[in-house]
């Protein structure tokens, strides 16, 4: 009974009615908040908190080792290491590559994001298949290749994955970019390790992660002045900025900025009108932008009313160009660094990776 007790507790806020298995050890995760895992006698069990709903379960995997070991809880069954998979995102091809399994892609979806030379170099020479658009793939060539487990990403009210469901194949839904923080997002990294047999490389690579993202956030904590920072750029009407609980919200605050939406809830990006957001720019030190393609100031700022207002260093991310979708999602440490770089250019901060550069 405390053992069942212990292992509701670290994976709160599940529903009651969907019991874990009794006994195991719980694996420690010390900043994710919508994943938990269970080690077993002969598997793993990895439970993901539905980040929309948290009193709900989202999905139950478990990670068997051997093809006859006996599960004695309801789940998805994966048999361990997966020896082919379906990725439908750049940032999980990455780390696949990090950790050393890449020979596990064997399809990908929405190729032409994905600015990986060796997955490209892949679907050029027939060894990974072009699964074509990730909301609808090809799903005759996923029944061709037949792979161990479908990798998509999970949106709130999509309606499940309609006809990928009915194929029968294993899907595992991949929802860390929802996490409430930038290390707790990376530390995913640990359960997709596992799928693959890479558990403790990936928890080696945490580690690492960790450490240096704690150093330079106490680093960036020292600073007594802090720029204030807005980030992107209307559309259609709409502001989407991140809110205060998100990812990058708190990658701001890390880095030491004001930033100008600190105080919205919510973990992911919320729409507000041009004037809410006009009132909080004008005062702004910092703009950063992310968008697929270069552009200038002018570009970015004509036909929108009020824009010219905005007197803020103006810094862009092209994801054409650069491998930030790739790269930070995992690698959070390396953004910070090059966010402190601009908000504290005073702290002398040296990093390979920018990925924000000025525009006039």
């Amino acid at each position: 009974m405390l053992l069942a007790i212990l292992t509701a507790t670290a994976c709160a806020g599940r529903q009651t009615s969907v019991p874990t298995a009794e006994g195991g050890d719980t694996i420690p995760m010390r900043h994710a908040r919508n994943l938990c895992m269970v080690r077993h006698a002969g598997y793993t069990e990895a439970v993901i908190r539905n980040p929309w709903d948290t009193t709900r379960i989202l999905n139950r995997y478990i990670l068997a080792e051997d093809r006859e070991t006996d599960i004695p809880t309801a789940g998805t069954r994966l048999n361990v290491p997966l020896r082919k998979a379906v990725v439908f995102s750049s940032v999980h091809c990455a780390l696949l590559q990090e950790l050393g399994c890449q020979d596990a892609i064997g399809g990908v979806c929405e190729l032409k994001y994905i600015h990986i030379p060796y997955i490209q170099e892949g679907v050029r020479e027939g060894r990974i298949a072009d699964m074509g658009n990730g909301t609808a793939p090809n799903t005759e060539r996923i029944m061709e290749l037949m792979p161990d487990v479908l990798m998509p990403n999970v949106f709130e009210n999509n309606g499940g994955f309609g006809r990928l469901e009915r194929m029968g194949i294993p899907i595992v839904g991949c929802a860390e970019y929802m996490e409430t923080s930038p290390l707790a997002q990376a530390e995913w990294m640990r359960f997709y390790g596992r799928l693959f047999g890479k558990g403790e490389r990936a928890d080696s690579l945490f580690a690492c992660i960790e450490k240096e993202y704690l150093a330079l956030r106490h680093t960036a904590e020292s600073v007594k002045e802090k720029p204030v920072v807005i980030n992107e750029v209307p559309h259609s009407g709409k502001w989407f900025v991140a809110a205060g609980e998100s990812t990058m919200g708190q990658m701001y605050q890390d880095a030491g900025a004001a930033y100008a939406f600190a105080h919205i809830p919510g973990s992911g990006s919320v729409a507000l009108s041009i004037e809410e957001v006009l009132e909080k720019a004008v005062h702004a030190d910092l703009w950063m932008i992310k968008r697929y393609g270069s552009a200038t100031r002018k570009q970015l700022t004509d036909g929108l009313p009020g824009l010219h207002r905005i007197k803020a260093s103006m810094w862009l991310c092209d994801t054409q160009t650069s491998r930030y979708f790739e790269e930070t999602p995992f690698h959070p440490e390396w953004l910070l660094k090059n966010l402190i770089q601009i908000f504290h250019p005073e702290l002398n901060i040296k990093t390979d990776k920018t990925y924000f550069q000025p525009i006039e």
